[in-house]
C-alpha cells in the first residue's frame, strides 16, 4: 500500500521535537491500536518508544490492510491529515 509506505517513510525520518509537534505520537499511537483491532486476533500493540512507532505502523498495518483494504486505506489517510 503505497500510502501506508509513504508514511512509515515519513515517521522514520521525524526527530524527537518532530515526534512532540502537534501530539504526533500519540496520533501515530491511536492509528497502531486501530490497526491492530483490524489485523484481528492475536494482535496486540506493543508498548515502545516514539521512535519505534514507525515499525510498529509498518507490520501492524501490514497485517490490517491483508485483513480489511478499505479500512486500512481510511485510516492511514486520517491519520496523514492530521499529520499535515
Amino acid at each position: 500500500m503505497p500510502e501506508l509506505d509513504r508514511l512509515v517513510r515519513r515517521l522514520r525520518g521525524l526527530s524527537p521535537s518532530g515526534w512532540r509537534y502537534a501530539d504526533r505520537a500519540q496520533t501515530i499511537r491511536r492509528l497502531a491500536a486501530d490497526l491492530v483491532a483490524i489485523g484481528g486476533a492475536g494482535h496486540e500493540l506493543p508498548a515502545v518508544p516514539d521512535y519505534a512507532l514507525a515499525d510498529v505502523i509498518a507490520v501492524v498495518g501490514e497485517d490490517a490492510y491483508a485483513a480489511d483494504p478499505l479500512a486500512t486505506e481510511q485510516l492511514v489517510a486520517a491519520a496523514w491529515g492530521q499529520l499535515s
